[in-house]
């Protein structure tokens, strides 16, 4: 059954946790141009709240992906935000069964695999969008337009900070879905590939050559205080990675993995990893992580990604032969100075009322993706052009594992280009 639309675009979703849940919100939002018609989720307790929050049906809502898939084409654009290791297996299926897709970061978990997502949607001329969302936030495009404006002239570096903050990392990378990169991926992949992609647009070159250094530097079992316990629900020592005191304090952050609300009922579940010791879990990505990148005109740029900040927040620097530009994208505020010019700020407070959802970012790649679809119209995130990040990553995590090795970006030019 294939659905037939004019104007307004209707979307299915292929996992509904955080990111699933957060793009159906937007969707609500823009209510005139996208309408949520279906869901797959594989978790039966979260259907209620899915009938009840996005007006759906019993037979809009289904578990098994397979039984999804068989059905055919549900609808015009498929939200595709299942696990990273599940991403190329149903990406390959949506593609076979002709939806275009928005596709949640990574792509997929190997080069090969990628690469030929990428062949497979150009060859059946499907669009794929890549959830870059950092292109899509008015903090970044306002760095955009200052670059593009020539005021701080042709830049020479770029250092870039992604500070993802104690409490993230334990929730996310620690004790989350992506703590371990045997079921899931690389930390410079699952998280930083975001980083890696707005340093190249902003760059507007290809790297030649990268190192990279990191490791999993305290999050382990000789870390584990003495007296410590092996959950948070039973553990006296003071401790600021309690889950017990996050979750009471974050309940939306609790919702991610269940639907209940009390906190110790959730936490003593001894087998549940977000009540586990931070010091005593299978986690092995890296929490600190450090990239250089030279570019083929010679310029260069940094990277940085560390556990250990008290917030959430990117910061960027870029130095240009004309001027310096300073941001912190949880700020929202871009500091412009041009040399021998007065210095001037643009706060994004005052361009736009609505920094939800990954500081504007989610709404404008939805919209954006909605409408290339709907008017035939090229995307920003599109998978020929998303596809260069996921390499450098990949590579960075071979020079960490190489001590530091130069990899030879060069070589892979070919699998990637440029639109």
């Amino acid at each position: 059954m294939e659905v037939l639309t004019l104007n307004k675009i209707t979307m299915a979703v292929l996992g509904f946790g955080q990111r699933g849940i957060v793009f159906s919100n937007v969707a609500k939002d823009f209510k005139d141009e996208v309408e949520l018609v279906a869901v797959c989720e594989k978790n039966q307790d979260k259907f209620d709240m899915i009938k009840n929050k996005y007006y759906l049906n019993e037979s809009q809502i289904y578990q098994n992906e397979n039984d999804f898939f068989s059905k055919g084409k549900l609808a015009d654009i498929l939200i595709i935000s299942t696990m990273d290791q599940d991403h190329y297996l149903h990406t390959m299926k949506a593609l076979d069964v002709g939806y275009d897709i928005l596709l949640e970061k990574p792509i997929a978990l190997t080069k090969g695999h990628i690469f030929k997502i990428k062949e497979k949607a150009n060859k059946l001329n499907r669009k794929i969008a890549v959830a870059h969302v950092l292109r899509y936030t008015p903090f970044y495009q306002e760095i955009k337009k200052v670059i593009d404006s020539k005021l701080i002239g042709q830049i020479a570096s770029i250092h870039q900070t992604e500070n993802v903050g104690y409490l993230h990392y334990a929730h996310s990378y620690v004790r989350g879905n992506w703590h371990n990169s045997n079921v899931s991926s690389p930390m410079i992949l699952a998280k930083s590939c975001h980083d890696i992609d707005i340093i190249n647009y902003l760059m507007g070159q290809r790297v030649e050559y990268l190192s990279s250094f990191g490791s999993l530097f305290y999050f382990k079992k000789e870390n584990m205080p003495k007296g410590a316990a092996k959950n948070c629900i039973d553990c006296k020592v003071e401790c600021p990675f309690n889950a017990i005191n996050f979750y009471e304090k974050n309940k939306d952050w609790m919702a991610f993995f269940t639907l209940e609300t009390d906190v110790l009922k959730v936490m003593s579940n001894r087998n549940l990893n977000y009540g586990k010791c931070v010091y005593d879990m299978d986690n092995n990505v890296v929490d600190h992580q450090v990239l250089n990148m030279q570019y083929e005109n010679g310029t260069t740029a940094s990277f940085l990604m560390t556990a250990f900040s008290k917030t959430t927040h990117r910061r960027i620097e870029i130095k240009g032969t004309l001027g310096e530009i300073v941001g912190d994208l949880e700020d929202n505020i871009i500091h412009v100075m041009p040399y021998g010019k007065d210095n001037y700020e643009i706060n994004i407070a005052l361009l736009t009322s609505d920094l939800s959802y990954h500081s504007g970012g989610d709404k404008n790649l939805l919209i954006d993706f909605v409408r290339g679809i709907r008017d035939n119209q090229p995307f920003n995130t599109d998978i020929n052009n998303a596809v260069e990040s996921h390499y450098l990553a990949f590579n960075a995590e071979e020079s960490r594992l190489k001590n530091g090795l130069v990899i030879d970006a060069k070589k892979e030019w070919v699998h990637y280009g440029r639109n």
